[in-house]
């Protein structure tokens, strides 16, 4: 390149030169041709010199873009990596934060029930009933933060009745009815205390298999919800009947309003539950706060054993039975739990009493359970006995099982559990009733014999 270009410059000059061939150059021509030769020849080093640089300079872009090409796909490859990092740290996190549950129980039931149908001289004793059950139920709950906990849950029903969640196998393999069970927030404002709203779980604390309360009944309103130390309790308002009309109408809406407080106190090795609870009905009484099955009429309303009123009775407006008394009912217990050699032992008692009527107004249970049906061939046995007056208790609350779901029942309950596996447990319970103790039923029966058989194939997850 650079003799390319002194050959130029070399021409460049002659061109200069006179023409001719036997033309001679003068001293001042030469030295006039040197110069410009000088000149030229820094021109030459000059560009040579630039050239070289911009030759280096190039090599060092090459090299930097070859080096951002690297980074380009080291950060691109270490951005993948970051991302599914991210995903998976958002998976897992939502996985920690969501939990489902679920359970499926298949029942064979036997009930032999001596009601007489009718007073006439025709009347027959109700027919032994022999039924396969089945119940299934799907929770699923979520921390939506550290404080709050919102649970939805869904159960098989037969109308949606309060205190079932069974679905009798019947109807030509129909479908069969799924509803929501539960809807609830629970939040945890204090490291002692809650506030839940919604369609919740019964937060009360209950003395061992005491019936008073059925376990299927998820109450609709707000609790409060505490526990600190020994102590624990709660405070409710629930909704039972929401009523709208004219003004001069009794449109005040039929509440349940209660609360419970409690320890638990150790004793040596076991505990000592103590509790007391009491709850108010509120615009109940002269109402009818009775769950309706679909497709009856509110005149064929279930009371479940609480003494109604008539017009003709009570001198009541309506034609529809309604609650002839306020439920201001006290509730004790007492339960200890301790250890019977190698095995969980639990003895308790319960007793209640509603302060409104004179009469027939109390209830009382006492009972035992050894052993503990849930783990791998672990097993569990108890009795239990029960005395209910006909108005010692809210009869919508009363367990739906034990005297076929009334009050002014008594009897015994025995019941057996075992579980070949873990979440796998197989139960048996036999009802041994009499019904009608106090008050005649509307054939003028008295002391009615109610049995009931259950045999339960639990699964759980």
């Amino acid at each position: 390149m650079r003799n390319l270009l002194i050959a130029t410059a070399v021409a460049a000059a002659l061109s200069y030169l006179p023409a001719g061939a036997n033309a001679a150059a003068s001293p001042e021509e030469l030295a006039q041709i040197r110069e410009q030769l000088q000149g030229l020849m820094q021109r030459v080093d000059k560009l040579e010199q630039e050239n070289t640089a911009l030759k280096t300079e190039n090599e060092n872009l090459k090299a930097q873009e070859d080096y951002l090409k690297s980074e380009t796909r080291g950060l691109r490859k270490e951005s993948a990596t970051n991302s599914t990092a991210i995903n998976n740290l958002k998976g897992a996190e939502w996985a920690s934060r969501v939990a489902v549950t679920g359970d499926l129980r298949y029942r064979y039931e036997y009930i032999g029930d001596e009601t007489t149908i009718s007073a006439t001289n025709t009347a027959q004793a109700t027919a032994d009933r022999y039924r396969d059950r089945i119940r299934g139920r799907l929770n699923v709950v979520g921390r939506p933060t550290d404080s709050i906990t919102l649970g939805l849950g869904l159960t098989t029903t037969e109308g949606g009745d309060p205190r079932s969640s069974n679905q009798t196998l019947t109807g030509v393999f129909s479908r069969k009815s799924i509803d929501l069970d539960l809807a609830y927030f629970d939040w945890k404002f204090s490291s002692w205390g809650n506030l839940v709203g919604g369609k919740i779980r019964n937060p009360l604390v209950k003395a061992g298999q005491s019936l008073f309360w059925d376990n299927d009944i998820n109450p609709e309103g707000l609790a409060f919800v505490f526990n600190r130390g020994i102590f624990f309790g709660s405070a409710y308002s629930y909704w039972l009947v929401e009523t709208s009309g004219q003004e001069p109408t009794a449109t005040s809406d039929t509440m349940l309003y209660g609360g419970q407080f409690g320890a638990r106190v150790p004793v040596g090795s076991s505990t000592l539950t103590l509790a007391a609870h009491y709850y108010d009905l509120q615009s109940g009484q002269g109402r009818s706060p009775f769950y309706v099955a679909p497709g009856a009429t509110l005149s064929a309303s279930n009371a479940n054993g609480n003494t109604t009123c008539t017009p003709a009775l009570c001198r009541v407006s309506v034609a529809v039975p309604t609650l002839a008394y306020d439920y201001e009912v006290i509730d004790l217990l007492a339960q200890l739990n301790m250890n019977f050699g190698a095995l969980p032992f639990q003895v308790w008692g319960n007793i209640l009493q509603n302060q409104d009527p004179e009469d027939l107004d109390t209830a009382w249970a006492a009972g035992f359970l050894l052993g503990q049906a849930q783990n791998y061939r672990t097993w569990e046995f108890g009795v239990n006995y029960h005395n209910v007056e006909k108005d010692a208790v809210f009869g919508q609350l009363f367990d739906s099982d034990f005297g076929g779901g009334v009050t002014d029942t008594k009897g015994w309950v025995i019941r057996g559990g075992f579980a070949p596996v873990r979440n796998w447990v197989l139960n048996a319970t036999y009802f041994l009733n009499e019904r009608n103790i106090d008050v005649a039923n509307s054939t003028g029966a008295r002391g009615v014999d109610y049995d009931r058989l259950q045999v339960d194939f639990n699964v759980r997850f």
